[in-house]
C-alpha cells in the first residue's frame, strides 16, 4: 500500500500537508508525491506574465528545472518518494490559437477553458495506469479555484481507483473555502502531528527558495505562519466522502 499525494505544482503538497506526509513516512508507510504540472514549456516564446514570475522568483533561466530540483530536496526532507510528470504549468500553456491562457494574476483562477479539457483525461489515464488497487490517492480540493488545481480535481472524478482522500489547498484555504468539491459531504481523517512533523513540514517548504517571497516576507515569517496554521488545526486532516 502506498499513499500517493497528487500535487498540481512543485510545492502544493509540501505547502498543504507536509506534516502529514512526514508523519506517514515516520510510520513506515510508503508515501509518494506525484507532481503533474512540473514540465518545462514547449517553446521559448514565453508570455510577459510568466517572465514576470521568473523575475519575482529570481530564476531568469531554466526556471522549471530549478523548481524540480527544489522539489526533490523538499521530498527528501519529508522522506517521500517523488514523481514528476512532463506537463507544463498553466503559466506556460496556450490555447488552440497560440495565445497564453494566463495573461495576468486573475487568470490563474478561472474555470477550465475548453482548450485545456484534454488534460483532464490525460491525467486521469496516467493515475489509472500507475496506481494500484491497494494505493490510497490523495487529491487537492482545489480550494481557491486555481485552474491547475481544478484540472486535477476534474481528473480525479474520472479515476476509477478507490480509496480516495482530499487535502485542503494551502495557502488558498486561509482566504477562501470555495472549491469544486462539495465539502459538506466530507469527513475528517485526523493525524496526530508531532513537533518533529511540524518542523520537517516548514523545513520542506524552505527548500522551495524561489517561491518563499510569493507568499511570505522571508523564511522566518513562513515558519511562524505554518506553526500558527497547524496550531489552529490546519494541515492536520485529510478528508473523505462520508
Amino acid at each position: 500500500m502506498r499513499y500517493i499525494f497528487i500535487s498540481p505544482h512543485l510545492d502544493d503538497v509540501a505547502l498543504s500537508v507536509g506534516g502529514i506526509v512526514n508523519n506517514l513516512v515516520n510510520s513506515k508507510i510508503d508515501t509518494e508525491i506525484w507532481t503533474f504540472f512540473s514540465g518545462s514549456p514547449n517553446d521559448e516564446n514565453l508570455s510577459d506574465f510568466s517572465l514576470s514570475l521568473h523575475k519575482r522568483w529570481n530564476l531568469p533561466m531554466n526556471a522549471p528545472k530549478i523548481r524540480r530540483l527544489e522539489d526533490i530536496k523538499a521530498c527528501k526532507t519529508l522522506g517521500a518518494q517523488y514523481k514528476h510528470f512532463n506537463l507544463p504549468d498553466c503559466i506556460y500553456r496556450k490555447d488552440e490559437d497560440g495565445n497564453p491562457i494566463v495573461r495576468e494574476e486573475n487568470d490563474l483562477y478561472q474555470p477550465i477553458p475548453p482548450s485545456q479539457l484534454f488534460l483532464v483525461n490525460k491525467i486521469s489515464d496516467e493515475i489509472n495506469r500507475k496506481a494500484t488497487s491497494d494505493d490510497i490517492i490523495i487529491s487537492p480540493m482545489a480550494v481557491g479555484n486555481h485552474i491547475d488545481h481544478r484540472i486535477i480535481v476534474a481528473a480525479i472524478t474520472q479515476v476509477s481507483h478507490r480509496p480516495l482522500l482530499f487535502y485542503e489547498d494551502y495557502p488558498y484555504v486561509i482566504k477562501s473555502h470555495s472549491s469544486p468539491i462539495d465539502n459538506s459531504k466530507l469527513t475528517a481523517v485526523k493525524f496526530d502531528l508531532q513537533d518533529e512533523n511540524i518542523k520537517t513540514w516548514h523545513a520542506s517548504i524552505a527548500a522551495y527558495q524561489s517561491q518563499i517571497t510569493t507568499f511570505w516576507k522571508n523564511t522566518n515569517r513562513m515558519k511562524e505562519e505554518i506553526i500558527d496554521f497547524a496550531g489552529r488545526g490546519g494541515g492536520k486532516n485529510l478528508w473523505n466522502f462520508s
